[in-house]
């Protein structure tokens, strides 16, 4: 009975390990959703060099200094939008996207290292 036990409780997680890795593994579904609710702003290649990102003042994605920054600032940012000067200069976009999907949002970006 333990060993039931056991290997259903490894199943279990073995599913959960799959199905949060084919959430994060599609950098596809990430550059869509880049495309679909980022670009406007952060251009796609994430140097801000849109209309919107150079009026808003949006930071180069591709310099070190955000290519230095934690995943866990950068998801903070996108779920809870951001603010400067008491004015949100960037939404938040928690109830668009899961923790699961910022996560490869956060990734796809890494991709734009200089």
């Amino acid at each position: 009975m333990k060993n039931v036990r056991l290997l259903a409780s490894i199943a279990a997680g073995a599913v959960l390990l799959s199905a949060t890795a084919l959430a994060q593994a599609d950098p596809k579904k990430a550059e869509r959703a880049w495309k679909a609710k980022c670009a406007s702003c952060h251009g796609q290649t994430g140097k801000g060099d849109t209309d919107k990102g150079k009026e808003l003042k949006v930071e180069d994605m591709t310099a070190a200094k955000y290519q230095g920054k934690k995943d866990d600032e950068l998801k903070k940012a996108v779920l809870d939008g951001v603010k400067a000067d008491g004015k949100e200069v960037m939404p938040s976009f928690k109830d668009e996207v899961t923790p699961e999907q910022a996560d490869a949002l956060i990734k796809y970006t890494r991709s734009f290292k200089k």
